[in-house]
């Protein structure tokens, strides 16, 4: 049996903040449940919530799986060029906790004390990851593997005020970072992760168990789904998964299916965040620079997860 991944997760937690989403909550969860990771660090970044509230979240759900000895860092609280774009609330019972700064000199750290072998799976804006590979010029060359969480390739967003998938649009400047830096990272956008999803009924057997980490999930999920048909998506009775079908690639990479590209970003602007996908082919086209996924087997991806919560 192969030794486990050495993984770094960089997350805008905010699983329990009210009116948030769930997914990196489940990201976490997978990331310690999967036998085939070896979580060595957790970084948080100003995205889905404030850096405070999500460095917060991540102790609390550490302490509910029983693994409060997983190293956690705060990170970027903004962009790298721009204002926080928001900000958080605990649920009620969990008080404000901090951790030492900062999440890219822990990044850089961790990858210069094993050079090729750690994976850094980024679920959040890419603020950490671009200002690791700022700070110290070996750091991309010494990943092992960088997965992200963005972009979204053959569809749209669907929304004219956030037209570029939002971890990029939230800090598109740390996303044109990573592209010319000459890692080929693998990208999980909304193509894939819209596909795999979470339904009301399973959220509610969830907050029924007595498990510390099941019940508080169960119950931000179906806040979550509650919230998603009072707003964005009247009457639906689920949610997506995003951010752990990121976390599912580092060892189940045949869940999804990939494909180079040469991606460029877009700053500013009515196609703020959009990521540009070339997927020619032809020796005058701009070298691959990215994989990007375009399918996903979602019954595997959800037995996957389903088995590695149970070991928790």
């Amino acid at each position: 049996m192969r030794d486990p991944r050495l993984v770094a997760l960089d997350t805008d937690l905010a699983m329990g903040a009210p009116g948030s989403d769930i997914d990196d909550g489940f990201a976490l969860a997978l990331a310690l449940g999967d036998p085939g990771i070896d979580l060595r660090l957790v970084t948080t970044v100003n995205g889905n919530t404030d850096v405070a509230t999500a460095t917060t979240l991540t102790l609390e759900l550490l302490d509910r799986m029983g693994r409060p000895e997983v190293e956690v860092r705060a990170g970027a609280t903004r962009p790298l060029l721009e204002p926080a774009r928001r900000q958080g609330a605990l649920p009620p019972g969990v008080e404000l906790r901090s951790t030492p700064p900062h999440a890219s000199v822990a990044l850089a750290e961790l990858v210069r004390a094993h050079p090729g072998e750690v994976t850094v799976v980024a679920v959040g804006p890419l603020t950490n990851v671009a200002l690791a590979m700022l700070l110290d010029p070996g750091f991309a060359a010494g990943l092992g593997a960088l997965v992200v969480m963005g972009g979204v390739f053959t569809q749209t967003t669907g929304s004219g005020r956030m037209p570029g998938e939002f971890n990029v649009w939230v800090d598109p400047a740390a996303a044109r970072v990573v592209l010319q830096s000459a890692v080929v990272a693998t990208w999980v956008g909304l193509d894939v992760t819209r596909q795999v999803r979470v339904e009301r009924s399973h959220a509610e057997a969830m907050a029924a168990d007595p498990h510390a980490f099941t019940s508080f999930a169960g119950r931000a999920t179906t806040a979550w789904i509650d919230h998603l048909a009072a707003t964005e998506d009247p009457g639906t009775t689920s949610c997506p998964l995003h951010d752990p079908l990121a976390v599912a690639a580092v060892t189940q990479p045949d869940l999804l299916g990939l494909r180079g590209a040469h991606l460029e970003v877009q700053l500013e602007g009515p196609a703020r965040g959009v990521l540009v996908a070339d997927l020619g082919v032809g020796p005058d086209d701009p070298e691959v620079n990215a994989r990007i996924a375009t399918r996903v087997d979602a019954p595997a991806f959800a037995a996957h997860l389903a088995a590695c919560l149970r070991r928790l």
